[in-house]
């Protein structure tokens, strides 16, 4: 027997359970304001964007209006990026109880598994007469092989080689074409509310790309750098207060979370592949093209394409050596030690798309073009040359450089040329940057040695300019490269790793350096 006071407390906890499980279910379909901050991969160095699969992350703020009924209630975030790291999401306006992301998408899968068990039509084409036709089945299973039953009976479908679609009489509630994400609030008062989602998204990156214009002297350079932001998510995020983060951020693996992504390939994907018993005689075996699951023309969707579609804002000018007319220009922010570049104007982050916005712009960067070689054990290797400047505000720069590629051209009295490319690291302020950008022809290097009594090499390099102005060269030897270099007939200078020897060689001249080099003893 059962005491009444003790049935009574089952009763209640039956009626809150199940009042629980009936919350209110708030929509959200759309955000009101959005801002995207793209974050760098750091793993990826100086190699270009992964298109296909970008290794970062953005953080994603999202400004909705909602009107919450009073009490609990289930807010339901249509929209987000399909990357979220449901873990990593923040509400603001309203107090957050739970959170989920819902991986049930409208997609063939998905639709599959939703009417499992209940009637669809079946349109397929008679192997009698040829006609297409239409009849009334039930899917039966989905888990490895589609199976319905028809007035025919049961069977797989895909197994015949004829065209066979299934049509579904509406879509589901619990199906979605876009991303989401559920938060369930605590007990609050309700009524109109302006809220903020915030949560990290993986499936982003950005990078920086430098194009420079060397004055005909190569004592200064013209400096454009263009940010480039990727994003390989199926969410477009239109009209977008965008920026991107410069600098090394420490991640955990708890912000690596791709479940996002294998949630979507897994809701995409149904088992069309596995092989059938002949519908027909045994030596029908073999090959047949599989005809895609199709889905009436009201519930059709596009199901991600893989274009990648660059973009930019610029005038079409003279780029360096005049003054640059840009429409948009990225604002540079501190955060931290971190470097932020603001876009001054709304874009739009649309879905597996790049776009391109200058964040640097600086019309004369002083520096100098010199010519390089270094000591390759006992003999020089190839001269390069490289442009050469410091980034200071005196010189013209004095803002931090983000690691990326770097493209150079110079004016010359045929317009203006390209000359190479190089590859820039990180470069702080007041750092000491290098670009080399290309293998000299008009500097040749040649060597004579000869060995002296004890052993040791004794050199002349030639220095030979065929230019008809004068250049600076430098030919460094590593302290590294096990052999030991002294009795130099000119100055060098100690650095980092080296020691260099710099020289200025006139227009059409030539000029000899000589040292003696001996094999390292331990």
């Amino acid at each position: 027997m059962i005491r009444l006071p003790r049935l009574l407390s089952v009763l209640l906890l039956g009626v809150c359970g199940g009042a629980r499980a009936q919350l209110p279910v708030v929509i959200s379909a759309a955000p009101d304001k959005l801002a995207v901050t793209l974050y760098r991969d750091p793993e990826r160095s100086g190699h270009a964007i992964d298109r296909e699969s970008p290794g970062s992350f953005a953080l994603v703020a999202e400004t909705r209006t909602v009107i919450l009924p009073p009490g609990p209630a289930v807010i339901r975030f249509e929209g987000v990026a399909s990357g979220i790291v449901p873990q990593s999401a923040i509400l603001f306006g309203a107090p957050p109880r739970e959170r989920n992301r819902d991986a049930a998408l409208l997609s063939q899968k998905g639709l599959v598994d939703a009417f499992t068990g209940q009637r669809v039509i079946l349109r397929r084409t008679d192997p009698a007469t040829g006609r297409t036709v239409e009849e009334s089945a039930t899917v039966r299973s989905a888990a490895d092989r589609l199976v319905v039953t028809t007035p025919r009976g049961v069977e797989a479908l895909y197994c015949s080689g004829l065209r066979q679609t299934l049509l579904y009489p509406e879509a589901p509630p619990t199906l979605s074409a876009k991303p989401v994400l559920t938060m369930t609030t605590k007990d609050q008062p309700g009524g109109r509310a302006t809220i903020t989602l915030a949560y990290i998204a993986t499936g982003f990156d950005w990078n920086a790309t430098y194009v420079g214009t060397l004055a005909p002297d190569g004592q200064s350079l013209g400096l454009l750098g263009w940010l480039t932001m990727a994003s390989a998510d199926d969410t477009s995020f239109p009209d977008a207060a965008a920026s991107a983060v410069a600098g090394r951020v420490n991640r955990s693996d708890d912000s690596r979370d791709d479940t996002g992504a294998q949630a979507l390939e897994e809701a995409r994907s149904l088992d069309k592949v596995s092989d059938c018993w002949p519908a027909g005689t045994t030596s029908d075996v073999g090959y047949r093209p599989l005809v895609p699951l199709a889905v009436p023309a009201p519930m059709a969707m596009m199901m991600g394409g893989q274009d990648i579609v660059v973009t930019a804002q610029k005038r079409e000018e003279r780029v360096q050596s005049a003054p640059m007319a840009l429409s948009v220009v990225a604002k540079a922010e501190n955060l931290g030690d971190l470097k932020l570049y603001r876009i001054p104007v709304p874009v739009t982050i649309a879905a597996r798309s790049q776009k391109q916005v200058a964040f640097l712009v600086k019309d004369k960067v002083k520096g100098s073009l010199l010519y390089r070689a270094q000591m390759d054990w006992d003999e020089p290797g190839e001269v390069r040359m490289l442009f050469r400047f410091r980034n200071r505000r005196e010189d013209g720069l004095g803002d931090p450089l983000p690691a990326g590629p770097a493209v150079l051209y110079q004016e010359s009295r045929w317009g203006r040329m390209y000359v190479g490319e190089s590859v820039a690291g990180d470069k702080a302020v007041d750092e000491e940057v290098e670009w080399p950008f290309g293998k000299a022809s008009n500097l040749t290097l040649e060597q004579d040695q000869a060995e002296d009594d004890k052993g040791a090499l004794r050199h002349t390099v030639i220095v030979r300019n065929a230019n008809p102005f004068p250049v600076r060269f430098e030919l460094d030897f590593p302290s590294t490269s096990g052999r030991v270099f002294s009795g130099f007939a000119g100055r060098v200078t100690d650095k980092p790793g080296k020691r260099v020897w710099a020289t200025t060689v006139p227009g059409n001249g030539e000029v000899r350096l000589r040292f003696a080099s001996d094999e390292l003893k331990e």
